[in-house]
């Protein structure tokens, strides 16, 4: 609700700059609550109601991420580089994220075949910034519940990529807003599944395995 509101208000008042900033923050909101959605979707919940709900979220995901490219340049750099960063870690295991990524990429391709954007040359930087934080991140992920307490916060919460979009903007590649929206993402991402686990979904049926498996994290933790 939150970041349809602030989508709302920054399409009424396009013109000013602030209300505009809306749109990226509202928009990042939105993305990160779906991205998880999604991946709870199709790891997690077991009820095949929810099922039918991969497609549309596979497209309203590539679709929005883009329009922020569209808009805001910097975010083409950030979101194929964190896809390939993705790819290393091995987390692109399903045929939605597949489809996701392929859409953006041939929206992308779309927009500079018609001269709608060009790809600056911060961009070719951001990629592989971008693409290293992602790796460490997901890869950090998956091992997390083996390390001390601060390591284990720093990995569950992805640190590296926030990071290198904090170093990005003070080299000049990125700005303020970009960051802002990246950390919106990321905490809209984490409350969706923390809403999850502390099971304020009560009526969503669960997949059992991932029920064990965050069992068991628990306990280690």
């Amino acid at each position: 609700m939150i970041g349809f509101v602030l989508v709302l208000f920054g399409f009424i008042y396009e013109d000013n700059q602030l209300f505009n900033g809306l749109i990226i923050i509202g928009l990042c909101i939105l993305l990160g609550a779906t991205v998880k959605t999604l991946d709870l979707i199709i790891d997690q919940i077991k009820s095949k109601s929810y099922k039918i709900w991969i497609i549309p979220l596979a497209i309203f995901i590539p679709s929005s991420m883009a329009y922020l490219a569209l808009t805001e340049e910097p975010v083409i750099g950030m979101v194929i580089g964190a896809v390939i960063g993705m790819l290393i870690a091995g987390k692109i295991d399903h045929f939605s994220y597949v489809f996701s990524i392929i859409m953006f990429i041939l929206l992308i391709i779309i927009a500079i075949f018609f001269k709608i954007i060009t790809i600056e040359t911060t961009t070719y930087y951001i990629i592989p910034v971008a693409a290293a934080g992602s790796f460490f991140d997901e890869f950090g992920h998956e091992k997390y519940s083996k390390n001390k307490k601060v390591v284990k916060f720093i990995f569950k919460h992805r640190f590296f990529l926030k990071i290198f979009a904090f170093l990005g903007v003070i080299v000049g590649f990125a700005q303020p807003i970009h960051l802002t929206g990246f950390i919106c993402f990321d905490i809209f991402y984490d409350l969706i599944e923390m809403s999850y686990e502390l099971d304020f979904f009560k009526n969503i049926p669960k997949n059992n395995n991932s029920k064990l498996k965050l069992n068991r994290e628990v306990k280690n933790a």
